[in-house]
């Protein structure tokens, strides 16, 4: 959470007054006026810990819980809510920071801090290389067959981009500490445990975090679920055209296979829409931080710990979809908040792909009963 350390100073009188905290004595940078603010800003904390790490939980439970849930896409639904719990965990070291205005209010265990710097230097790009996953296992699941989704998405291959999603980012923490490239810690300006700004490559520390863990994500999201809205609405246009029933397909009970076609495509539909939402929620909460702590000028310094305190609620935004939008969720989190069993929970997984495959219009039938989603 931090910004250039060689920028022009902007203090004011008002600014310097009493009732400010976090100066930079050396540029005249300020980052909260009033106290009030850090309390507003550690109870975004607090409440994005607690809700965070029930919500995460209560994911990873219901897929515990439930076959109908242990899916190719909820691997990576899986990884994403680990990682976010991660986060929710650390987040209240980030609370007692935030109000030490003198400092890190327990001198004798530094280290806590600089854990709780590298667990969200991790766990954010996880979660976002998760969401660039889930994102293509979309794509390739709607607009792919049923043997190409199978043949890319095998036991091997996810172990390794769930691997893959750690490692760059678990590289991307490590560096300040085993090099001199940044340093995790106790940062006095902002108050908070990320990167400290009196390392002299802190600001290229900036630059490297944001290279890595939004641009290439954010491209891969948005042209997988643009070319996904594009083959929805073509194949919509064709399924209209063929609606009609004939008296050949009365007498063949074609009518019915096309009714559950319509049904698979319209749930293939609902959860794509849901994993668009987490994205879109993703993007919004990550865009305002990632410019906060790459563009230099004035401003930025009073929005980044704003920026920072969204980023963070994030953890917790992503549980609240699942359960009030995917349908295969929501029945998983009533059944646990009802303490009752799911009945589904324990019926065999049916392997479906090939009988759709026979009766399909296009791929995104297949995709569906092969993930069941």
């Amino acid at each position: 959470m931090e910004n250039s350390p060689n920028t022009t100073p902007f203090a004011s009188g008002k600014e310097n007054s009493s009732d400010s905290y976090d100066v930079d004595s050396e540029n005249g940078i300020i980052a909260y006026r009033y106290f009030f603010e850090r309390q507003i800003i550690s109870a975004m904390f607090i409440v994005a810990t607690v809700v965070g790490s029930l919500g995460n939980s209560f994911v990873l439970a219901a897929v515990a819980m439930s076959r109908k849930l242990r899916t190719t896409t909820n691997v990576f639904v899986v990884n994403l809510a680990f990682g976010d719990m991660l986060t929710c965990l650390f987040l209240p070291w980030q609370a007692v920071a935030i109000l030490g205005s003198d400092g890190w209010p327990i001198p004798a265990a530094r280290w806590v801090c600089a854990m709780a710097g590298f667990v969200i230097v991790v766990t954010y790009g996880c979660s976002i290389n998760n969401l660039a996953l889930i994102a293509v296992n979309r794509w390739v699941g709607i607009t792919k067959s049923c043997f190409t989704t199978r043949r890319i998405y095998t036991t091997r291959k996810l172990a390794l981009m769930v691997i893959f999603s750690w490692a760059l980012p678990l590289c991307c923490g490590l560096t300040p500490v085993l090099t001199d490239f940044g340093k995790l810690g106790y940062e006095k300006l902002y108050s908070t445990c990320t990167w400290d700004r009196s390392n002299p490559y802190s600001f290229y520390y900036n630059i490297l975090v944001t290279a890595i863990y939004y641009p290439v994500q954010l491209i891969i999201i948005v042209v997988c679920y643009t070319s996904i809205f594009c083959y929805v609405r073509k194949t919509s246009q064709k399924m209209a055209r063929i609606d009609a029933p004939s008296v050949s397909d009365k007498v063949s009970g074609g009518v019915s296979s096309r009714v559950m076609r319509k049904k698979l495509w319209k749930r293939q539909l609902d959860v794509t829409k849901n994993l668009l939402y987490i994205v879109l929620a993703f993007v919004l909460c990550l865009t305002p931080y990632f410019m906060a702590i790459t563009v230099t000028a004035d401003w930025t310094y009073r929005v980044t710990p704003w920026a920072g305190a969204f980023l963070f609620c994030n953890s917790c935004v992503n549980p609240i979809i699942y359960a009030t939008s995917h349908p295969d969720f929501k029945e998983a989190f009533g059944y646990m908040i009802r303490c009752r069993k799911n009945p589904k929970g324990r019926s065999s997984q049916r392997n479906t792909c090939s009988t759709a495959a026979s009766s399909r219009v296009n791929h995104g039938y297949a995709a569906e009963n092969s993930q069941r989603l």
